[in-house]
């Protein structure tokens, strides 16, 4: 058994393997130079008056902890060969390279626009990590085939993934509630959802998410 057996190759995920190591890179620099993670942290405030635009995109490469880094690295990693293919699938090898990297792009910085419109008038409030994509993400490749078939271990009542996005929803929305300042769960819910009306609006399964619930 070699690598390629588990993992995709590299032009079949050519954006796992491009950006993992980038955003794991520039986090490892961020835990040991603090102007270099100053650099790319998102602040609303600034950007609520016109400053540090850039950090609506570079706020995603670098995280706290070791963690959050590998927990981010992993989802990313795994979802983007999986949106990737989705879109190879359904639309053709060329398509599906043009596409995934806007909707990579589009995952990580309009979550980044609904904070800086949640909190830019709070000048203490920042954020960082690749979290929004890692839900976007998900959100996505929850809802792009709602009739799949899905027979989760621990809820057997989940049998297709629109059942399982209801039941990841519910849950982010539960989290929201819980004050955790180490955590941003608005973010997660945020993110989970833009990533699924992406979906909505690409995926031409849409009309089955009804029949998912009968």
């Amino acid at each position: 058994m070699n690598f390629f057996d588990i993992f995709p190759t590299f032009s079949e995920s050519p954006y796992s393997y491009t950006l993992v190591p980038v955003v794991m890179i520039c986090s490892i620099i961020g835990f040991y130079y603090k102007p270099f993670f100053h650099a790319l942290i998102l602040h609303p405030y600034e950007i609520a008056n016109g400053k540090r635009i850039h950090t609506l995109l570079t706020s995603a490469l670098i995280h706290r902890g070791w963690l959050h880094l590998l927990f981010n690295c992993i989802v990313i990693f795994s979802l983007v060969y999986d949106m990737t293919s989705i879109l190879k699938q359904e639309f053709g090898q060329t398509v599906s390279y043009l596409v995934t990297p806007i909707l990579m792009l589009t995952l990580i910085m309009l979550p980044n626009l609904c904070q800086t419109y949640l909190h830019g008038k709070n000048f203490i409030f920042t954020s960082i990590g690749a979290s929004g994509l890692s839900l976007g993400l998900y959100g996505f490749s929850a809802l792009f085939f709602p009739l799949q078939k899905i027979n989760h271990l621990f809820f057997p009542w989940i049998h297709n993934s629109a059942q399982y996005w209801i039941y990841i929803l519910l849950l982010l929305i539960l989290s929201s509630f819980i004050k955790n300042t180490k955590i941003n769960r608005s973010l997660h819910l945020i993110a989970f959802i833009l990533g699924s009306i992406l979906a909505l609006l690409i995926s031409p399964y849409t009309v089955e998410f009804r029949e998912a619930f009968n």
